[in-house]
């Protein structure tokens, strides 16, 4: 059951990822922490999940044409090295008793953050076409800073690419979608590896039953990003950003059941909103 369980976690978790660009590990990690798992268990369970999610949502949007490989690139490179230099210190601070703090810490103040970015009015209109000419330096800066949170919180760095690859770098949104998550495919994969050098007693099956998951949900959710305009996107990335964030505080203030409620309530709209307009589309396709 607890296998079973889990295939569907990452199915849902994938579902989300392809849609928002964002790997999934943001919802697995505070979600496993609430349920009470050690915190460099939650992390590799969640760079298992979210290696798969972005592997296969890359696939999708390299088919929608929502990548700039030369930028991946040069994003998930720098993404390695950022979490090669901070896989060793997570370890060190499990022994110390300190990590669930300090990620749940993170997990507030980004979240919060990026939320506020998201939710208020746009000051400029998006441009429809990709800016060729990112520099280099900035890219770098972003792969590098995305890397270190990627290993220290068991994450893509998604959440964290795609908005400063919009507001930093200048992407449309759709573009940045797709070159975070191909990105962050890089990113997770050294992730990955560097808790398997370092060491790791994570359930790997649980793992597996998550990559299961998250290549059925996650192609289905990329799948789903063309039926809606940026705006709606924008918005709900917004949201969700913050429901996650008010549920790891309710956590850190020792309410896990209500915490898990908040993101299974809000998970289940969205979800609820794409099949509502999926429907609406095939029923537009069939009308003469």
């Amino acid at each position: 059951m607890t296998i079973g369980l889990f295939v569907l976690l990452g199915a849902v978790i994938g579902i989300l990822s392809g849609f928002f660009g964002i790997g999934g590990g943001i919802i697995l990690t505070p979600l496993l922490l609430i349920l009470g798992y050690a915190p460099s268990t939650a992390i590799v369970l969640s760079l298992l999940l979210t290696l798969a999610s972005t592997m296969t949502g890359t696939v999708s949007h390299l088919r929608l044409k929502n990548v700039h490989l030369r930028d991946a690139l040069t994003v998930g490179i720098s993404g390695i090295i950022g979490s090669a230099v901070i896989t060793p210190v997570i370890f060190w601070m499990e022994q110390h008793t300190g990590a669930d703090a300090v990620i749940s810490g993170l997990y507030i103040v980004l979240l919060v953050w990026f939320a506020i970015q998201f939710l208020k009015p746009a000051k400029r209109t998006e441009s429809e076409h990709h800016v060729l000419d990112a520099p280099l330096l900035k890219l770098v800066l972003i792969g590098f800073a995305a890397g270190i949170l990627s290993s220290l919180m068991g994450v893509s760095g998604g959440f964290l690419l795609t908005p400063l690859l919009i507001g930093w770098v200048g992407f449309p949104l759709k573009q940045a979608i797709g070159t975070s998550i191909a990105s962050a495919t890089l990113i997770v994969l050294g992730g990955v590896t560097s808790y398997f050098v370092s060491g790791t007693d994570a359930p790997l099956y649980l793992g597996g039953a998550l990559i299961i998951g998250a290549f059925i949900g996650s192609p289905i959710g990329a799948s789903f990003l063309n039926l809606f305009d940026n705006a709606f996107v924008r918005k709900n990335l917004g949201r969700f950003y913050a429901v996650v964030a008010l549920s790891v505080i309710t956590k850190v203030f020792g309410f896990p059941t209500l915490s898990l409620i908040l993101l299974g309530v809000f998970t289940f709209s969205l979800l609820g909103m794409f099949l509502y307009r999926k429907l609406i589309q095939r029923q537009t396709k069939d009308c003469p």
